[in-house]
């Protein structure tokens, strides 16, 4: 028996070996499909152990690294304010000592 003869369907379709073709085809394709869902789930993971590992800023994770630099952003806008003030007690001081002694 032939491999056309073993192939024959029982009962004729005109379009059979053409739906046949079609069928190999969506399955060719699926597999392509397959492999660059893989690749890219393969990739995803990569990258999400990247930015995992870049979440962290020393012993803290993102979230708490967050919070703490938003603590050192008002603690250093309180200590820029005082330093302020310090600097405009520290030359009026300066100008009592200069009308002081202008004054002698």
């Amino acid at each position: 028996m032939s491999q056309s003869e073993e192939r024959k369907p029982t009962i004729e379709f005109p379009q059979f070996d053409a739906l046949e073709a079609a069928v190999r085809r969506v399955l060719r394709q699926l597999e392509v499909w397959r492999e660059r869902a893989n690749a890219s789930e393969a990739e995803r993971r990569r990258l999400q152990q990247l930015v995992d590992s870049l979440g962290k800023v020393g012993e803290l994770d993102a979230s708490d690294a967050a919070g703490q630099l938003e603590r050192l952003r008002a603690e250093n806008e309180k200590l820029r304010r005082q330093l302020e003030e310090g600097r405009r007690q520290a030359e009026k001081l300066a100008r009592e000592v200069e009308f002081l002694e202008d004054a002698r």
